[in-house]
């Protein structure tokens, strides 16, 4: 699955910077850096930003370069490297007015979201449930399935990861599209009135924008409005977390366990179970008020505004 990932922003006069090494990410498994994109709201005079990523925390590692040359205002580079257990960014400036550096990577990664917000071990080792009962667990796990599934539902979204092909929006005259599912990880193909555009030339999608599934129209280093039409506006990209966001990963967990005990209490059977789903209007509760509570809050900040 492809990602993309944000470098930590250096803000203001960049003249004469010559900045120590910071990591930028910590990852669980090796990943491939695919990509760099780094950019300056005012472009040196008289000199050059060279920017590197390191694999390693003491730059002895491999690392990628590339300079933001003088007059310009971006670079972006295909790369391939195989990186450890995290990312580091290194940055030089030469004499010039460079201002506000930004950027983005894109990796390759085995890592990420692709079914549920918690697990069995999880939520065994929080009911405080010891040993295997494959009847029970089974149990256990459709019910982390329906909490994660009833939970993107409330969201109106996906947290997992996932592909959406040649999705249709609607330009409405400004200077943003919004995609259906986000964060957006990698944007494939953009058409606008079937004419196809250039990442970083023709749009942009950058720092919080990521987050948020914002698309900018740009030309140069300014804004621009998004011809009007219905669906005319096609995109196809990657979307979803590398990682669940802990918040949900609590309250997912926190609410199985609420209808794991909630189980215990009707007196049925693990084997003579006939609903396995999650209702947190159950009229038998071992916590009913969880949902509204602790699930609810831990949401909300994962749900677009206005849905």
């Amino acid at each position: 699955m492809a990602w993309r990932g944000t470098f930590v922003t250096v803000p203001g006069l960049l003249t004469g910077f010559v900045g120590t090494i910071q990591q930028v990410y910590a990852f669980d498994a090796a990943n491939t850096l695919t990509k760099i994109t780094w950019r300056v709201t005012d472009a040196p005079s008289g000199g050059t930003v060279t920017l590197r990523v390191h694999d390693q925390a003491d730059g002895l590692g491999s690392y990628e370069e590339v300079t933001i040359a003088d007059g310009e205002t971006f670079v972006t580079a295909n790369v391939s490297m195989v990186t450890g257990a995290g990312l580091w960014q290194e940055v030089e400036a030469e004499s010039g007015a460079a201002m506000n550096l930004s950027g983005e990577y894109e990796m390759i990664t085995g890592d990420g979201i692709t079914q549920n917000f918690t697990t069995l071990a999880a939520v065994k080792l929080d009911a405080k449930i010891a040993g295997t009962d494959p009847d029970r667990d089974s149990v256990l796990n459709a019910m982390i399935s329906g909490v994660t599934g009833m939970m993107q539902d409330w969201m109106e979204r996906d947290i997992v990861q996932g592909t959406v092909t040649s999705e249709k929006i609607d330009g409405d005259g400004s200077d943003s599209v919004f995609t259906k599912k986000f964060p957006l990880l990698e944007i494939t193909t953009l058409t606008e009135d079937a004419a196809a555009l250039v990442e970083n030339t023709d749009f942009e999608s950058v720092g919080p924008d990521l987050d948020e599934g914002r698309i900018v129209r740009i030309s140069g280093t300014d804004a621009i409005a998004w011809s009007r039409g219905r669906r005319n506006i096609v995109t196809t990209y990657d979307h979803g977390y590398v990682t669940v966001p802990a918040a949900l990963v609590t309250a997912a967990t926190s609410l199985v366990v609420a209808k794991y005990f909630e189980t215990v209490q009707s007196g049925k059977s693990w084997r003579g179970l006939s609903s396995k789903g999650v209702d947190p209007n159950a009229s038998v509760s071992y916590d009913k008020d969880i949902w509204t509570r602790e699930t609810i809050p831990a949401m909300k900040r994962f749900r677009r505004m206005g849905a």
